[in-house]
């Protein structure tokens, strides 16, 4: 029983000092790789941002254009009321019709036995 116990210690104790080993420091190269990288996202980044802007002022110029075309009555709604005969149904029955009452109890089809 002792045996297996001292080996275990021992590959717990040699994991333990391999994952607290520390790397060599990078080399020249691979800071200058990593800066050349690092500045290229950031040129990326900044053309990405530029581009989005001029997307979102497009899409407001649209937004203003559109909502003064619609608020002189060249597009969108009549402004009329829509008739009750084309609402639906849950919106033109008078309130308290829809559900079960004393006179109509809940229906057995939804407490009837699982289907087959």
């Amino acid at each position: 029983m002792l045996k297996p116990t001292i080996v275990l210690l021992g590959a717990v104790l040699l994991a333990g000092g391999a994952a607290l080993a520390k790397l060599p420091a990078p080399t020249a190269e691979e800071q200058a790789a990593k800066a050349a990288s690092k500045a290229k996202q950031e040129e990326q980044l900044k053309k990405e941002k530029a581009d989005l802007e001029r997307a979102q002022d497009r899409v407001v110029q649209h937004y203003k254009k559109s909502k003064s075309a619609s608020s002189t009555g060249a597009s969108g709604g009549s402004g009329q009321q829509t008739q009750p005969e084309t609402m639906p149904k849950t919106t033109s029955e008078p309130t308290g019709s829809v559900g079960p009452k004393p006179d109509r109890p809940v229906s057995g089809e939804a407490h009837s036995a699982p289907a087959k």
